[in-house]
């Protein structure tokens, strides 16, 4: 397979991924709405992207208690696809560990917060993608005291 081959097929498999997300959030049936939104209870299947460096991570900014604070993520959503030029637009994912902060492992994380920073990439030096499991976006962190 080819180089070339090989960037399609990334691109054919995130359009996949937007599909997907968009079946789940667009159907609806007359009796029950939007059920199956309801069922699933997310509307973003996140995922990993794999350069030939390790996953690609990005930095973001977001506000905390006023104040601006940055934070790195390598957990991305689809939010559109150009197949003509092989580039997405994602999301950043926010990496929250089980004490509610921003993390950078990927070992820490226990939740993933949609944000609205969006970037545009091109998808030439991806070679793989990971989708993950839609439960980071629905865990809640529950820290019992300990007395």
């Amino acid at each position: 397979m080819d180089s070339n081959d090989k960037h399609h097929d990334i691109c054919k498999a995130l359009a996949e991924i937007k599909k997907l997300q968009d079946f789940i959030v667009e159907s609806k049936t007359p009796y029950f709405g939007n059920l199956l939104a309801r069922i699933v209870d997310a509307d973003t299947i996140p995922f990993l992207l794999q350069t030939n460096e390790g996953f690609l991570g990005i930095m973001g900014s977001h506000e905390v208690n006023g104040e601006k604070e940055y934070f790195f993520t390598k957990f991305f959503r689809i939010e559109s696809i150009n197949m003509r030029s092989c580039s997405a637009t994602i999301s950043l994912l926010l990496p929250i560990d089980i004490h509610g902060n921003t993390t950078d492992s990927i070992d820490e994380v226990m939740i993933l917060r949609k944000t609205s920073i969006r970037r545009e990439i091109d998808l030439s030096g991806i070679f793989a993608i990971q989708a993950l499991d839609t439960k980071f976006l629905k865990r809640k962190i529950i820290i019992q005291p300990k007395w």
